[in-house]
């Protein structure tokens, strides 16, 4: 066999050969083989194998080596002549440089919000097993949804004993009311009547106190770490006694748990036994299954428990118990459902909820615009970039010429635009921290950006440069990488016309998408002009609110108003269980002879004498509530245009009227005009406003004030606080602000429209400022020889601005039909809403006109007005 079947030479002689091109490869490959099949003959196969594979190892490690210092020398060689373009064409890479970095920095800080969105409540240790307990009536819609965040008093232990695949199950209440230790006091405003297995459920870790022992004593109380500070300061709050509700009830602290991260979708700052609040309100009962739906229950499933299983034998279960009363037809009978933990905040959209939740669909909204304006930075790189390549088309020419290939062209290519965009991340971060404060009022969310400490960011950021890079660089790196070397060098085989086609295409795109983005801005502003402007039933200007009054006022309510209406400021004062735009109570009509088949559901809400005439509600027919007639402190009763025509009576004043909730009887004495007791998303409902026997159903009292001296007039009412309840934090709201809260998100929603469409309308121009450029780079000669044949500098800007116009146009055309199909969806939220005209799509197709229009005359004028010898001497 000769030297050839000798051992081969060890591998660190071999490395001193790693550039073996493809031939030498594969024949050693053949050699190898050849030595295999000698050794196959004189040793055995299993002695050859091992010898082969050793040899097959050696060659893949010094193809790799090979590889690897190929390819390090073209990176290296590949940065450099990127860099060289990009100081070559300074003003081209500043202008793609900024189009990339902003639409970087709006992707990265609207990510952030969507990152945080979705974690809410995923902190929990069991997350993935935790669900809430909600029923639906087939018969009751409120606010748009006819299911409900509330179950009956023994459901969860029942739950429990019933169901193996159950662990553990827990109830919550809110508890609300005035809270005091020593010499502070605070309104608790998160605050939950709870069973001890809250801490098996939810992963509240108590830094203080002994958590077998929590929530067992019927008085005691755990407080958060935040509300153990300002009660206790830096005192240990453990065996100290806070009250509650006015000091009526005294309670011991035994335990302080860690503050809960606001990315949850109730928050607890006291947590207190559950049992207890039958204790303190004897009528409350926890053991009906029919009546007082007012808890939340939670469940903890075993690990491996089919959700959809166990929601399956829910029916069953609430007809064992009986939850609904007996006369209720089967076809209106609750059906509880399983709602993931994970899914509450964003998918929820249920009745009676513990705080106010997100939105998945704005969520989405969010992100998707946040790819659009990522998609239009990478779009205007685009269109640069394949202009860009055609006064590059020698370039490439030459370099195919002395042996480049097309995929070393495509790296090239490639490369500059990585480069470019790992430069436009570095300014993306820089807006991202200048903007971030402004960005987290406006999302009203805690959104942190640390990079260095966030493991995912750091990976994440460099993951959109080279994805951001890699996708604006790619058509323009295949566009060029496809010139043909011999005619480009003869000045003859640009394809020209295939790269219009292309730039006016993503000019098109660009503007289409910035269009839509003004016509959306522009209906989300005209809906919220309509809800500011529209009568809603009532006044809202110089109203002071009050809530959460605590006992010592509600007892002594008629003097308090008194001597609030002592001050000439003060113009009249009422109280009331809710205010006029937040009556959610409800419960069924009822009256003496009423059918037991006819179920009219219907919202009541408590209101003493002067609340209609404070808030300017208008009675069209009978009487407000009057001291002049004895009967009304009886029970009295008004009742909306609405519940009219659901009762179908022709004149119902003088009527007896039942109070279903507390079977209070009395009179309707008046009918007043519908007004909004919600938001305009949803429709009027059928209400009546209860005149109370007893003050302690007055939760807020509505202070009309004169709208001079307001900063004197709310110390008088401070003092006069704290006169009748020293003890009480004097907080207050005005009625208008409160309704402003109401479309916040709508408020965000039109300034997110604004911000972005401005951005998108930005990036957009910064493109045509380069294309305009080169545009008007490219027909200097031409230019120059129409002003030399006397074509003033207008016309030459007239004839260069047309080129762009056209698309800009069409992109308009292409844009009305989306923003008529966005925003039409809308306003189908609103049951009370704007109609789309015309004038909003003209005006912002205009606008757009206008602003291309503009930054292309501006961009042009200069080549126009050159001397034109200068121009005929262009190369």
């Amino acid at each position: 066999m000769g030297d050839r079947h000798q051992s081969p030479p060890p591998l660190a002689e071999r490395l001193a050969g790693w550039a073996l091109d493809g031939e030498e490869r594969a024949v050693r490959l053949g050699d190898l083989e050849e030595r295999f099949q000698y050794l196959v003959r004189e040793r055995g196969k299993r002695r050859a194998g091992a010898w082969y594979r050793r040899q097959a190892l050696q060659l893949l490690i010094l193809a790799f080596i090979n590889h690897a210092l190929w390819s390090g020398i073209m990176f290296r060689t590949n940065i450099l002549v990127a860099w060289r373009n990009i100081k070559k064409s300074k003003v081209y890479s500043a202008l793609n440089v900024l189009g990339l970095a902003t639409g970087m920095a709006v992707f990265i800080l609207i990510m952030l919000f969507v990152r945080y969105e979705l974690s809410y409540d995923r902190y929990h240790a069991n997350a993935g097993n935790i669900y809430r307990i909600v029923h639906e009536r087939p018969d009751l819609y409120v606010r748009g949804s006819n299911i409900f965040a509330r179950t009956p008093g023994p459901m969860a232990p029942a739950l429990v004993h019933e169901f193996p695949e159950i662990l553990r199950a827990v109830r919550i209440n809110s508890l609300g009311g005035l809270l005091q230790a020593g010499g502070e006091s605070l309104m608790v405003e998160n605050g939950y009547w709870a069973d001890p297995e809250i801490f098996d459920v939810f992963s509240f870790p108590l830094v203080r106190g002994d958590r077998d022992a929590a929530l067992k004593n019927p008085f005691s109380v755990l407080l958060s770490e935040r509300t153990a500070r300002r009660l206790f300061g830096g005192a240990d709050p453990i065996g100290q006694t806070v009250t509650l509700f006015g000091g009526a009830f005294d309670f011991k602290v035994e335990g302080v748990f860690r503050d809960i991260p606001a990315n949850s979708h109730f928050v607890l700052d006291l947590v207190a036994p559950f049992e207890t609040q039958a204790r303190i309100w004897p009528g409350m009962t926890l053991s009906s299954w029919s009546r007082d739906l007012q808890f939340v229950t939670y469940i903890l499933l075993k690990e491996g428990a089919d959700a959809r299983t166990l929601e399956g034998k829910l029916a069953a279960f609430a007809e064992k118990h009986g939850t609904d009363e007996p006369n209720i037809p089967q076809a209106l009978r609750k059906r509880f459902l399983l709602q993931p933990l994970t899914g509450i905040h964003l998918q929820s959209r249920v009745n009676y909820d513990l705080s106010e939740n997100g939105d998945g669909r704005f969520v989405l909204l969010f992100a998707s615009i946040a790819v659009l304006v990522l998609a239009i930075a990478c779009v205007n790189y685009m269109n640069q970039a394949v202009v860009r390549s055609l006064q590059r088309s020698k370039e490439v020419g030459l370099r195919k010429v002395v042996g480049a290939a097309k995929g070393q062209l495509i790296r090239q290519f490639l490369g500059e635009s990585i480069a470019l965009a790992f430069i436009a991340l570095v300014l993306a971060v820089g807006i991202v921290r200048a903007v971030l404060p402004a960005f987290r009022n406006f999302v009203e969310r805690e959104i942190v950006f640390d990079p260095f400490r966030d493991v995912a960011l750091m990976p994440g950021l460099l993951l959109l440069a080279i994805v951001v890079g890699a996708i604006a660089g790619s058509y323009p790196a295949l566009f060029a990488s496809a010139f043909r070397p011999a005619p480009v060098l003869k000045g003859t085989g640009v394809p020209r016309a295939k790269g219009r086609g292309l730039r006016y295409g993503l000019i098109v795109f660009q503007f289409a998408a910035s269009t839509a983005l003004i016509i959306c801005t522009a209906g989300v502003r005209g809906q919220l002009r309509y809800v500011q402007n529209k009568d809603l039933g009532y006044g809202r200007e110089q109203i002071v609110v009050l809530p959460s009054l605590p006992r010592s006022i509600q007892d002594d309510l008629e003097a308090f108003k008194t001597e609030l209406k002592r001050n000439p400021a003060v113009l009249a004062v009422a109280a009331s269980g809710n205010l006029p735009n937040g009556i959610d109570n409800r419960t069924t009509a009822d009256w003496p002879g009423k059918p037991e088949s006819v179920q009219i559901p219907i919202h009541y809400q408590y209101a003493d004498y002067d609340y209609v005439d404070l808030y300017g509600m208008t009675v069209v027919r009978g009487r407000n509530f009057s001291r002049d007639f004895a009967s009304d402190a009886g029970g009295a009763f008004l009742i909306n245009e609405s519940l009219q025509e659901a009762l179908g009576w022709e004149d119902p004043v003088g009527r007896e009227f039942i109070h279903a909730y507390n079977g209070m009887t009395g009179k309707i004495v008046g009918v007043v005009k519908d007004f909004h007791t919600s938001s305009l998303r949803f429709p009027i409902v059928p209400m009546s406003i209860v005149l109370p026997r007893s003050q302690r159903y007055s939760a807020w009292v509505s202070i009309k004030i004169q709208g001079r001296d307001i900063p004197q007039t709310l110390a008088f009412l401070r003092k006069t606080c704290q006169r009748f309840a020293p003890e009480y934090p004097f907080t207050y709201s005005f009625f208008d602000e409160i309704l402003g809260k109401t479309y916040r998100g709508e408020r965000r929603l039109g300034m997110m429209f604004g911000v972005f469409a401005g951005l998108a309308v930005l990036i957009a121009c910064l493109g045509l400022v380069g294309l305009a450029s080169l545009t008007a780079e490219r027909k200097t000669k031409e230019i120059g020889i129409r002003k030399v044949l006397g074509a003033s500098p207008s016309a030459v800007v007239a004839l260069l601005s047309r080129e762009f116009m056209k698309w800009v146009a069409l992109a308009n055309v292409i844009a009305w039909p989306i923003g008529y199909l966005v925003m039409r969806s809308w306003l189908r939220n609103f049951a009370y809403r704007i109609d789309l005209t015309a004038s909003m799509f003209l005006g912002a197709g205009l606008a757009a006109f206008t602003i291309a229009a503009t930054v292309v005359s501006v961009q042009t004028f200069r080549a126009a007005s050159a001397n034109p010898v200068d121009s005929l001497r262009h190369e």
